[in-house]
């Protein structure tokens, strides 16, 4: 399997400073090595702002621009594009990248969906947000709520949240706990997968998701912020919350969204090295990066271009 390992050293657009270094802390335990073992092709690059700092927002949009840029030229060459990045927000390039390469352009091959893995709903706006963290807002800039210009700049359309499915989600502000219940995405909540366990609840959600999407095994991208696992798994991240999936549960939905869909991208975030003892999960995200290659590996190889 042809990979590109895109490396996204920012928080909130600035470089090098908390979860901004997860991703070289990816690439100096491993990552990379331990995919070429597997006999997987990788190559690495890295996406850099263009300007200064100016505003959050701006220098975020300016690395999502290089982002798109990188994952539309590894898609187009038939490579998965496997993206480490500090924030969630790194998911508006990614998205605007696939687009870029025609992923979302042929209606044989269904719609482009968005699977979010994530402790948390990311679904604040500038008016349900009792803080102003961008952070907490990229979901729901991706399908078009939060900042919607954000497309003008970096081309494209927001994901349909028809489209689109949040799991794992356990600690959410109640005003945007309830603006995602009242949204048209598919949601699987971190308490329901613990009452009805990770195969009967994300199961039918991911089956009525590929329906919305056409026939076939549609595209999908998979967004997996490191912090849907347990602290006690994955201790290394800013905003623990416990009752979270287990190594095992994450890797069991990656197989079950391969099942039903091509995966033609991941984003894996939120990894801050210096919050605790990062080592298990470091081990846990390069896990889970190995699982989503051989996933992409059983699709045929003409049809990733």
């Amino acid at each position: 399997m042809d990979l590109t390992l895109v490396a996204v050293p920012y928080d909130l657009g600035r470089e090098g400073v908390g979860s901004g270094r997860g991703p070289a802390a990816y690439l100096k335990g491993g990552a990379a090595e331990a995919l070429r073992a597997r006999g997987h092709d990788v190559e690495v690059v890295t996406a850099r702002r263009s300007a200064p700092f100016g505003s959050e927002l701006e220098a975020v949009l300016d690395v999502d621009a290089a982002v798109a840029a990188l994952v539309a030229v590894a898609a187009a060459d038939g490579r998965l594009p496997l993206v480490l990045a500090g924030n969630c927000n790194v998911t508006l390039g990614v998205r605007a990248g696939l687009l870029a390469a025609g992923v979302d352009g042929d209606p044989a091959q269904g719609r482009l969906t968005t699977i979010w893995l994530d402790a948390h709903g990311d679904f604040n706006t500038p008016e349900t947000t009792a803080t102003g963290y961008l952070d907490g807002m990229p979901l729901a800039m991706l399908t078009g709520r939060a900042f919607p210009e954000t497309w003008v700049s970096l081309g494209g359309q927001p994901q349909s949240e028809t489209l689109t499915l949040h799991a794992g989600g356990r600690d959410l502000d109640p005003a945007e706990a309830d603006a995602l219940a009242a949204s048209r995405v598919t949601v699987v909540s971190g308490a329901e997968v613990r009452a009805r366990g990770l195969g009967e609840a994300l199961a039918p959600a991911l089956d009525e998701l590929a329906g919305h999407a056409g026939t076939g095994r549609p595209p999908a991208y998979l967004h997996v912020d490191i912090d849907v696992l347990d602290p006690s798994v994955a201790p290394a991240v800013g905003f623990p919350s416990l009752g979270g999936l287990t190594l095992a549960e994450l890797l069991a939905a990656l197989e079950m969204t391969g099942a039903r869909f091509e995966l033609r991208a991941l984003s894996l975030t939120s990894f801050a090295p210096e919050s605790a003892v990062g080592g298990s999960t470091l081990e846990c995200g390069i896990t889970v990066l190995a699982a989503a290659a051989e996933v992409a590996a059983r699709l045929p190889a003409a049809t990733r271009r």
